[in-house]
């Protein structure tokens, strides 16, 4: 468990009661098939996020906007979102950022996108893609800085209790 990411995460709103206890990451093995099957490379800070709580946050999110944890989402479901939207990047002819291996994290507003470059020179970055304008641009946001705003945005305002045991799944079938 990585304590300093869970209380950096957790300062923006600290009266929201989480449970470690359920916090549930992907061990190093799990990580690797996740890379293969997703087509990406995780280092950094989605590496510790994931091997943190990429199950699981113990309530610090919900399904809402993040990807991760959608337990309607089969492990299918979520390859096939991912190359959806590699193939419109495509479409919008920004091969350079295809070649980086894009890993979509998030959706706002049901056509707002976020999403890493895994293989770029900086892979913490937040990258923004504008489905009703189909433009995409850089964010301010480092990826743990992301989390941190949807904590403070999308946690603290859920319309349904964050539950503790928010549970989703990228491998298992």
């Amino acid at each position: 468990m990585n304590e300093k990411l869970i209380t950096y995460l957790h300062s923006v709103y600290p009266e929201l009661p989480i449970d470690t206890n359920f916090i549930k990451g992907y061990s190093d093995d799990e990580l690797a098939k996740i890379e293969r099957l997703y087509d990406i490379k995780v280092t950094d800070q989605l590496y510790d996020f994931l091997r943190c709580m990429g199950r699981c946050s113990g309530g610090l999110f919900g399904d809402v906007p993040l990807l991760f944890y959608r337990d309607q989402w089969s492990v299918r479901g979520h390859i096939l979102f991912q190359a959806g939207f590699t193939d419109q990047l495509k479409k919008l002819q920004h091969y350079e950022l295809t070649k980086q291996k894009p890993f979509f994290i998030s959706i706002e507003w049901e056509t707002q996108f976020y999403f890493l470059l895994t293989k770029s020179d900086n892979p913490n970055l937040v990258y923004h893609y504008d489905e009703n304008e189909e433009t995409v641009e850089t964010t301010q946001w480092t990826f743990n800085e992301y989390l941190r705003k949807s904590i403070d945005l999308d946690t603290r305002n859920y319309k349904i209790q964050v539950t503790p045991e928010q549970y989703g799944e990228l491998i298992n079938i």
